[in-house]
């Protein structure tokens, strides 16, 4: 018999759900039960197992927004109780056994009735956002639980491994392609990441004893740009220390792909880097300029080229520096304030 993967189920469970009769919950919520396991309902202390998926629907259509069977985090495993649960979604999640499953949804209208202004632009009054829960297992105990949380998150980055995996071969196509298209000559990384020389530098390149001052500017595969050191609209104009030591304290840690591509560079080197998705930010993206699976390009310059104890000096002026920034912003906020006169007696 062919098996159906439980995200295929969760996206079956929202869309027949729409189509079906719900329950009048608490606070505008509407719910359905699907009932297919077996057992007593979970208790009130008793841990959960869940696996959640959000959709967005407007009547026609569900867009899924996020799935924890695909997500990084993994399941949801936590207590059922009133002080990390709304009492609303408690009073549902109580009707469950192991193996059921709840269709939830409420209106876009009354999740954002207190501060419209934070609506995404997308979402539109009349439409639902709905979340479908699977009570994958009910623990009794915190080890019994913390065990099964640890199971999930082996089980998650053996997942977000092969998904990375298959990920890369995808964007190695789409560079190699667009390689070709533009004939474009590139070294390849360890990792994957491809640099394009602009002007080769001297000296050795760095490695992972090195932290490397540079000059960069992030673009997307379409070339809109998203961050910069050297444009003053993204207000912060100065080199960025490149840590690529296991010290955190000699500067910033940066995606694995500018690892990669750094170590080909030496000093004075100008170069253009194509970083695959995976060795970036991944299915998860980064807020709105950076879509998940996105591959990113970026104008390198190489500065300099820091040992530990140069990178531990530099560190420690760009800290000193910023002190005084913010020493010299609040001095002028002061300043600006109104004083109060003094009353008379």
């Amino acid at each position: 018999m062919r098996k159906i993967s439980l995200v295929a189920c969760l996206a079956i469970l929202a869309l027949s759900a729409c189509k079906e009769s719900f329950k009048k919950g608490q606070k505008g919520l509407e719910y359905k039960i699907i009932t297919s396991g077996s057992g007593d309902k979970v208790k009130m202390g008793e841990f959960m197992h869940l696996e959640i998926g959000q959709y967005y629907s407007n009547g026609k259509t569900d867009s899924l927004l996020s799935d924890s069977r695909t997500s990084p985090q993994g399941p949801v495993i936590q207590p059922l109780d009133t002080t990390s649960i709304p009492a609303e979604f408690t009073a549902i999640l109580t009707q469950l056994r192991k193996g059921d499953s709840a269709v939830i949804r409420i209106l876009v209208d009354s999740v954002f009735k207190e501060m419209p202004q934070q609506m995404p632009p997308a979402f539109k009054k009349g439409h639902y956002l709905i979340t479908t829960v699977k009570m994958v297992d009910i623990l009794k105990t915190a080890t019994a639980a913390d065990s099964a949380r640890v199971k999930a998150m082996e089980a998650a980055q053996v997942r977000m491994k092969a998904q990375g995996e298959e990920q890369l071969k995808k964007d190695d196509k789409i560079l190699q392609d667009y390689f070709a298209k533009n004939n474009i000559k590139t070294v390849k990384g360890k990792l994957g990441t491809y640099v394009e020389i602009i002007q080769p530098g001297t000296g050795p390149n760095a490695d992972t004893t090195n932290v490397v001052s540079i000059n960069y500017t992030g673009k997307t595969m379409a070339g809109k740009a998203f961050d910069s050191n050297t444009d003053p609209a993204f207000n912060h104009v100065r080199p960025l220390l490149a840590n690529l030591t296991s010290d955190p304290n000699l500067g910033m840690r940066v995606v694995p792909g500018w690892n990669d591509g750094l170590e080909l560079l030496n000093k004075g080197a100008k170069a253009k880097f194509y970083i695959p998705s995976s060795l970036a930010y991944g299915p998860q993206g980064n807020g709105q300029e950076i879509a998940p699976n996105s591959i990113l390009v970026f104008d390198i310059e190489v500065l300099d080229i820091l040992n530990k104890a140069q990178a531990a000096s530099a560190a420690a002026n760009e800290q000193k520096q910023m002190q005084e920034m913010q020493q010299k912003y609040m001095d002028s906020i002061q300043k600006a304030q109104p004083q109060t006169a003094p009353q008379p007696k």
